[in-house]
């Protein structure tokens, strides 16, 4: 009788012990190194002036003139920002042309 209870007592605080470590949080989060190499994506897209001005863009850190009718080839980090950095009739200056994602790769956009 005296081990019956012995090994009850035994088994129950285990039992609480356990079900604490099971829903406890993890002391460190460890990054997988590969995460740290990886690579950006990449998007490459075209930009087309339809407008009678030059347009002065930032993309990025690179300052560019898009001049009337011509087009400019891009290849951008997903995320980035393009923005109008001289006012002009279509945009203001400061104004975000466009947030470059995945779903420009390939496109042309008409700045109008």
């Amino acid at each position: 009788m005296n081990r019956r209870s012995v090994f009850g007592v035994m088994l129950m605080a285990a039992s609480l012990v356990s079900a604490q470590a099971v829903y406890a949080a993890p002391t460190a989060i460890h990054t997988p190194v590969n995460a740290i190499f990886a690579k950006v994506k990449l998007v490459k897209f075209t930009l087309r002036n339809d407008t009678a001005a030059p347009l002065k863009l930032k993309a990025g850190d690179n300052e560019m003139t898009l001049m009337p009718g011509k087009t400019l080839d891009l290849k951008l980090a997903s995320g980035q920002q393009i923005v109008a950095v001289e006012a002009s009739a279509s945009y203001a200056a400061g104004a975000v042309i466009t947030t470059v994602s995945d779903q420009l790769d390939g496109s042309t956009l008409a700045l109008r």
